[in-house]
């Protein structure tokens, strides 16, 4: 038997070699999945599908605990052995060698794939990413960049203000063409890099250079930029403004560390700007930690009421999460945007806020994950997403869709009807107020309004970048007169597609008239105002966020609804408690 297989028979049949030194510590997770998010990347984040091995996969992970693990049970010892077989074998007589890391992670990976969607294992660079993302914060340049295929311009979207990039004169357009870090041995043209491959270049230790080669139009030549990487937050909360007199409007992207606070200073922006009602933007939050949920919710809820609550395996497990008592409060009428993008944390929020009609839903129907995972920390810098407890709403929904088939469970989201219906069979549950729920798929909104879907030019045009080298030459002059002539904008941008974009026929431009004006008006005010005009242009034109501006006389009544029901449940209450007969003392 291989050295390799031999330790690891040996630590499996003794308790002592393998028992761990510390407590492990574990974070409830609700997020869909880890991984690198970028604007080019689906907003549904997952790990790659491994295919599962023929191997009686590794078992150490699946008994770490909250304290140290402990030994496998009897009925493992004998697979244990034969996987100790197994890779013996491979290690001794496998033409070529094999690489012992990548066949023990696969492993792993197929013994997960046996369980479900979400219960992941973590190696020690998606690891790393996963408490990033949780921190909310990174070490690298602070660019927004996207990268529409391995063989296409890494392009700049828009320098993140106050970071590196944006002291250095970053612009968006800009393309970087070349990665230099002696110091990391890197040394690569960005061409033939997928984005994942690209980030990971441009990231590194704080104080640590990179040099960066960048294209920018009305330049002959590369401009050469040596950069220092610094700290860089990427905000849990990143649109905040007034959408209508007195409607303020407030995007959450997902649950960090950081959601809470984050929130509680957009709602005083908004305060201060004269909000009296709110949008609340969960559409593509594909969600986070558990504790940020709740302290989400908390901020429309009153003190102690049920948030949400947890079960594991073990009977008596439920935990109940109220909401907090010492946090800011707003009483505003509430509209929540969600979409089938919005997942876990997202659906734990919109839940608490329908099930308690404290706000109107409005959108599609939301994701439908109602798993929460723990994350346990393992040895060599990797962890262990493991699913643990199922959680409900507090009317008592499990929203979680069925995953009989990981593909079937991730494709039939993205192909489903754009405003589904419940399902057929769906169990029903009932609001404070007595309204209709249902469970089983993700969060129904109370009023389905269809998110806008790309048609194939617009689609065609995102991929080749076309608004983006259009637009970044421009001058000031040009630039205004676009602004206010939308006609010449469109007409010469088909000309520039005739030319640069040949596969999209002008028939098909001039039919997706509305989209491709929306598409170029969304870039200029990016090259003039950065991501949040931008993102303002097109939240304008969405049809939810219009259809939620004439919801809140239905929030409004939903409210109305919840305070007469707890009227009437008060005084059906009192009714029914028993009467105090007086001491009387009996007269002689």
């Amino acid at each position: 038997m291989s050295n390799m297989a031999a330790q690891f028979s040996a630590r499996w049949r003794s308790d002592d070699n393998w028992r761990r030194d510390k407590q492990l510590q574990s974070r409830a997770w609700t997020g869909l999945d880890y991984g690198l998010y970028t604007p080019d990347m689906p907003s549904l984040r997952r790990l790659p599908i491994l295919a599962v091995l023929a191997l009686a996969a590794l078992v150490p992970v699946m008994y770490l605990g909250a304290g140290t693990a402990q030994a496998p049970a009897g009925g493992v010892a004998k697979p244990l052995n034969t996987y100790a077989e197994v890779l013996s074998l491979i290690q001794e007589r496998h033409a070529p060698a094999a690489d012992d890391k990548k066949v023990v992670y696969s492993g792993i990976h197929g013994m997960l794939h046996t369980l479900d969607p979400h219960t992941n294992f973590l190696d020690d660079e998606t690891y790393r990413e996963m408490r990033e993302e949780q921190r909310g914060s990174f070490f690298g340049l602070g660019i927004v960049i996207s990268k529409r295929g391995r063989y296409q311009p890494l392009r700049v979207v828009s320098p993140i203000a106050d970071t590196p990039a944006a002291r250095m004169g970053i612009r968006a357009g800009d393309i970087i063409s070349h990665i230099r870090d002696e110091k990391s041995a890197v040394d690569v043209d960005t061409i033939g890099l997928t984005i994942q491959e690209a980030v990971k270049f441009l990231r590194g230790a704080q104080g640590s250079n990179v040099e960066v080669t960048i294209d920018r139009a009305g330049f002959d030549g590369p401009l050469v930029f040596t950069i220092a990487r610094d700290s860089v937050r990427t905000p849990a909360v990143n649109n905040v403004l007034m959408v209508a007199p007195g409607v303020g409007y407030i995007k959450i992207a997902n649950f960090t560390e950081t959601t809470s606070s984050e929130l509680d200073r957009g709602l005083e922006s908004l305060r201060l700007q004269g909000a009296k009602k709110l949008v609340l933007d969960l559409q593509g939050n594909p969600g986070g930690l558990l504790e940020e949920a709740i302290g989400v919710a908390s901020r429309f809820l009153e003190p102690n009421e049920l948030v949400v609550y947890t079960e594991g395996r073990v009977p008596g497990s439920r935990q109940d999460y109220g909401a907090m008592k010492e946090v800011p409060r707003v009483d505003w009428p509430v509209a929540v945007l969600i979409d089938r993008g919005s997942a876990s944390a997202s659906e734990i929020v919109s839940g608490a806020i329908q099930d308690h009609d404290r706000g109107i839903v409005l959108g599609e129907t939301s994701f439908g994950k109602g798993l929460v995972q723990s994350v346990y920390p393992l040895s060599e810098n990797t962890g262990l997403a493991l699913t643990t407890q199922k959680y409900y709403t507090p009317a008592g929904r499990c929203i979680q869709r069925p995953y009989d088939s990981e593909e079937e469970y991730y494709l039939e989201n993205a192909q489903r009807d754009e405003v589904p219906s419940a399902p057929v069979d769906a169990p029903i549950y009932n609001t404070e107020s007595g309204r209709k729920v249902f469970g089983g798929g993700g969060i129904t909104p109370d009023i389905p309004v269809a998110t806008p879907r790309a048609g194939d030019a617009l689609i065609q045009i995102r991929r080749m970048s076309a608004s983006t080298r259009f637009v970044a030459p421009l001058k000031d002059e040009a630039r205004k007169r676009y602004v206010t002539d939308k006609q010449a904008l469109v007409n010469d941008f088909i000309a520039f597609c005739q030319k640069e974009v040949p596969q999209v026929k002008p028939e098909q431009l001039r039919a997706a008239k509305a989209d491709i004006e929306l598409e170029l008006e969304a870039e200029l005010a990016l090259a003039d105002g950065g991501m949040t005009a931008r993102d303002r242009v097109f939240l304008m034109r969405n049809p939810v966020l219009q259809r939620a501006l004439e919801s809140f006389g239905d929030a409004e009544k939903l409210e109305a609804q919840r305070n007469k029901a707890r009227q009437f449940k008060a005084t059906t209450q009192e009714l029914k408690r028993p009467k105090e007969t007086p001491n009387e003392t009996p007269v002689n």
